[in-house]
C-alpha cells in the first residue's frame, strides 16, 4: 500500500511538471494564432474593405479561431464594436496582459481610421506579436525542461520521504 501511494505521489508530481511546461508551449501557440488572426484581418481589409461587423463575423466563421473566446464575444455584439472588443478582451482570462495590450491597439484602430492607418497599425501589432512569440517560444524551451525536471525530482523527493 505504501508503494502504491509513493507511485501515485510521483505520478502526480511528474504530471504537475508536464502540465506547467505545456502551459508555456500553449502560450506560444496562442500568440501564433493571434498573429494569424491579425494577418487574416489585414488581408480582408486590404482586398474586400469589409465593415468591422462583417469582418468579425467572417473571422468567427473560420474553424481555426474557435478557441479565441474573446473573438466570439466581440462578434456577438459587433454593433457596439469598440466597446464590445474591449469588454471581450478584459473578460478573457486566458490572454496575458501584453497580448491584451496589442489586441486593444488593434481594436481601437479597426474601423476608426483610414485604411492606410489601419494597415500600418496592424503591421506594428504583427511585429510586436512576432517578438512576443519568439520570446514565448524561447521561454518555453528554457523553462519547460526545468518544470518537467522539477516535477520528477520533487516527486522523487516526496517518495523518499514517504518510504
Amino acid at each position: 500500500m505504501k508503494l502504491f501511494g509513493a507511485m501515485l505521489v510521483l505520478g502526480v508530481c511528474i504530471r504537475c511538471g508536464m502540465t506547467s511546461a505545456a502551459k508555456l508551449t500553449r502560450r506560444a501557440g496562442r500568440i501564433r494564432l493571434l498573429r494569424q488572426l491579425l494577418t487574416d484581418a489585414e488581408s480582408a481589409l486590404q482586398f474586400t474593405l469589409l465593415p468591422v461587423g462583417e469582418l468579425l463575423h467572417q473571422l468567427v466563421g473560420q474553424a481555426v479561431y474557435r478557441e479565441l473566446t474573446f473573438l466570439q464575444d466581440a462578434a456577438a455584439h459587433a454593433e457596439s464594436f469598440p466597446e464590445s472588443w474591449h469588454t471581450a478582451l478584459q473578460a478573457d482570462s486566458r490572454l496575458m496582459p501584453d497580448e491584451k495590450a496589442v489586441l486593444e491597439t488593434f481594436g481601437s484602430t479597426l474601423g476608426s481610421t483610414a485604411l492606410d492607418g489601419q494597415i500600418s497599425t496592424i503591421g506594428l501589432c504583427l511585429e510586436r506579436l512576432a517578438q512576443m512569440q519568439t520570446d514565448a517560444e524561447q521561454y518555453a524551451k528554457e523553462k519547460g525542461g526545468l518544470y518537467r525536471s522539477l516535477g520528477l525530482f520533487g516527486g522523487l523527493f516526496c517518495v523518499i520521504l514517504l518510504l
